[in-house]
């Protein structure tokens, strides 16, 4: 080509583009950047609504298995004071007051010594002890029909209960109505917070006195293990929660403010309660505002009337905010793919240029999200303490073998056990040491487990394993195992060795008809008699005797 004819070329390149090209191309890149801004708006809701759904399904999940625990705490105190106010030594103790006893108007230290010297109050207050050690509450007490307290099972504390009156409590008022009772409030005597129940004994219709029951609540803290949690009593005040800086508020419109100010100061010992900044419709899907998070949160509840309680979680999401910023960058990618799409008259290497970089960013950014993605799906599966499986997790896997057996014919196993004394453990040592004898504990099951065998967390101390084909022999000869081999290996801690033993629960599924629960059941009820038979030994569902199920071993 002839110079002349290159300095032709170049000017017509350099020539100015018409008004009309102008315009066109401003339209068309008009026009894109609202379709795609259109398009990547649907795409982002579409996918919060999708998260939003996938979180509040789990949160409700969690809520169930968390509140049904707690249900079946509950229950089983409950039943206590029932139990005990059927006793004839009870009943007999109580009847020597009478129906029509007036409160007494001796000084209490009089009161006390005179009762805790009678012989049959005596014997009363240690079977209560003996009981409250075995039933792993706080205390037992036996009030006569004015409301004092004859006998009780912390007799020879300073903090004892006997010659205190409780007529005023709600739960000994339930008791005189023939009602069993249930009440949170902090100790009379010991100002500790905690649930208090109770039932009537009566004589011929008439009302001698009743039975009650207190369990702490920092005793139920091992059964209450999500961070996301809390539960509030029947006037909204929080009562117990993972994080306790939430504990004594109140949520929003609580009706603890429309109780007279000696009464929150009866049943709480306080008059003023910070309130919870819950807002409400803050974001997609019914999602609430907490104080001053950036998050939305998901609030679920489960209410418990029968005992007076509400389970709550409050977990936020964090996710929404960052698939914005995502979609966002997205949309710019593509509005300005999009314009260099209209500018393919003024340079296609251009245009295909762009078009790779697009295509390069969405893929390294799905690749990001299938990694996030395999990230979540693993802390979803499994206890950030002790990397074995969470209960939601191990409830699937017990389901798919219920399923496999029910196919094939083929039976399996399931133990329950937990850590015997994990309290005192805690106690002596501290949360971080009990937090390694769990770990240590998962170690050791582990080194007596097959690869297809499945091990979980149930919450707390206690864990389960799932052994396939593997009979009842064979299930209680590996729980002894693993009992043998916790027995013999203490934890380390620091410095410290930390003695340790464990029981378990041994059941076997045989029957197509026996759903996990059922399962669960059965093998919480094996690991029940194993602690009852005195704790570091293994009992067999399958293997009754009177109904019970019967001790395969024994420790030492």
């Amino acid at each position: 080509m002839t110079d002349g004819a290159t300095d032709t070329v170049r000017a017509v390149d350099r020539r100015p583009v018409s008004r009309r090209s102008l315009a066109l191309f401003g339209v068309i890149a008009v026009s894109w950047i609202v379709l795609a801004w259109f398009v990547f708006n649907w795409l982002l809701q579409t996918r919060i609504t999708a998260l939003v759904e996938h979180e509040t399904k789990a949160v409700r999940q969690d809520l169930s298995q968390l509140s049904e625990n707690f249900e079946r705490v509950l229950s089983r105190l409950q039943g206590l004071p029932a139990v005990l106010a059927t006793g004839r030594d009870v009943a007999d103790v109580l009847a020597s007051f009478g129906p029509t006893v007036a409160p007494s108007s001796q000084s209490r230290d009089a009161v006390r010594a005179a009762w805790t010297q009678r012989a049959d109050l005596l014997a009363l207050d240690r079977q209560l002890l003996g009981v409250a050690g075995e039933m792993d509450v706080d205390v037992i007490w036996v009030l006569n029909a004015s409301g004092d307290c004859v006998a009780a099972s912390n007799f020879g504390e300073t903090t004892s209960l006997i010659a205190t009156n409780y007529a005023d409590r709600s739960y000994f008022k339930s008791a005189q109505a023939g009602k069993r009772g249930r009440q949170y409030a902090l100790g009379r005597v010991t100002n500790v917070p905690g649930l208090f129940f109770s039932a009537p004994v009566t004589a011929q219709g008439q009302f001698l006195g009743a039975v009650a029951i207190k369990i702490d609540l920092p005793r139920l803290a091992p059964w209450f293990n999500h961070q996301n949690a809390f539960v509030t009593d029947e006037y909204g005040v929080v009562i117990l929660a993972a994080d306790q800086a939430m504990e004594m508020r109140a949520l929003p419109g609580a009706t603890v403010y429309q109780l007279p100010v000696a009464q929150r100061m009866e049943r709480y010992k306080r008059e003023a309660f910070e309130t919870l900044r819950i807002g409400v419709g803050a974001g997609p899907g019914g999602l609430v505002r907490v104080a001053d998070s950036p998050y939305p949160y998901i609030a679920a509840r489960s209410d418990r009337p029968q005992h007076g309680i509400a389970v709550h979680i409050l977990a936020p999401i964090e996710g929404i905010d960052s698939m914005r910023r995502d979609a966002f960058a997205a949309f710019l990618l593509l509005a300005f793919s999009g314009i260099m799409m209209t500018a393919l008259a003024f340079g296609v290497r251009a245009y295909l240029s762009r078009v790779r970089q697009h295509r390069e960013s969405m893929e390294a950014t799905n690749a990001s999200l299938n990694e996030l993605n395999q990230n979540l799906n693993h802390l979803a599966r499994m206890d950030p303490l002790t990397d074995c499986s969470n209960r939601r997790h191990f409830q699937a896997c017990l389901e798919a073998e219920i399923a496999r057996g029910i196919r094939y014919g083929r039976e399996f196993s399931l133990l329950i056990g937990d850590i015997d004394h994990f309290k005192e453990i805690n106690d002596r040592h501290g949360h971080a040491a009990g937090d390694e004898a769990l770990r240590h504990l998962v170690r050791i099951i582990r080194q007596q487990l097959r690869n297809q065998d499945e091990l979980g967390r149930m919450g707390g101390e206690e864990f389960a394993v799932l052994l396939p084909e593997t009979g009842q022999a064979s299930a209680a000869a590996a729980a002894e195992r693993i009992r043998r081999a916790v027995e013999t290996t203490p934890a380390q801690y620091e410095n410290a060795q930390i003695p340790m033993t464990v029981s378990f629960g041994v059941a076997c599924w045989k029957s197509s008809a026996e759903s996990a629960d059922a399962l669960l059941r059965r093998a919480d009820t094996a690991l029940y008699a194993a602690k009852s038979a005195g704790r570091n030994r293994v009992a067999s569902a399958d293997d009754t005797v009177d109904g019970k199920a019967r001790v395969a071993s024994v420790a030492g």
